[in-house]
């Protein structure tokens, strides 16, 4: 199963020095920089998929909606083979917030920043596969709260076990997953060691709490 799938985890522990430390040495030794954090807004990645399966039927409007709010970069982009490696890791290590379906475009997530949220849009019914992954690497990680507020394509279409919800594609409510946005902003803004590379980076940081912060389009998604 490898050092993740299925290996069982202590309950509440997280923050595993050797994936730490397998992550910092990768990004040492192939180059990687660290740009951010941005004075003013919140990095996000939107991870596509140009696969049969397990895409994000809607994600231009959840784009759309992410690209509203001039706190948040909002960058799109599918990992396929056009992509260099090294590109993709320079992407995931200066994503403040990285969103992507079940998939191992997730272990992305390895090369984040302490502060990062990664955020599985949707499981897939497996609930404990990047979730632990999250864990080992001692980021904040979220999934997809509330089913009613999403559509699956069909039943799902395995080639050998019949119907399952790995082999569809799904829709998702933008107001839910606006909702899930600005609360994944929140833990990244409050979190010591993006305060710290902030005021590192750029002398200060604003003194307005999340709630200040939030423009009207924010407040128009949460109520």
């Amino acid at each position: 199963f490898g050092l993740y799938y299925n290996m069982p985890l202590i309950p509440g522990c997280s923050g595993s020095s050797l994936v730490k430390a397998f992550s910092e040495h990768v990004l040492h030794r192939l180059g990687i920089r660290q740009t951010g954090p941005l004075p003013n807004k919140i990095r996000i990645t939107l991870l596509v998929r140009s696969t049969n399966y397990r895409n994000i039927i809607n994600e231009k409007q959840l784009a759309s909606a992410m690209k509203i709010d001039g706190e948040f970069e909002v960058t799109v982009i599918d990992f396929n083979r056009e992509v260099p490696f090294l590109d993709q890791i320079q992407v995931s290590h200066n994503s403040d917030i990285f969103i992507g379906m079940h998939g191992s475009g997730l272990t992305h997530m390895l090369f984040q920043p302490d502060w990062a949220v990664v955020m599985e849009i949707y499981n897939c019914e497996d609930q404990g596969c990047y979730s632990d992954l999250a864990r080992l690497r001692g980021i904040h990680y979220m999934t997809w709260e509330k089913k009613d507020k999403l559509v699956q394509e069909d039943e799902g279409h395995h080639p050998t076990l019949g119907a399952h919800a790995k082999f569809t594609n799904y829709a998702f409510d933008v107001t839910e997953f606006m909702r899930l946005i600005y609360k994944a902003a929140s833990h990244v803004r409050s979190h010591p060691a993006f305060l710290k590379a902030r005021i590192t980076l750029h002398g200060s940081v604003r003194d307005n709490s999340f709630q200040q912060q939030m423009s009207s389009v924010a407040k128009r998604f949460l109520g």
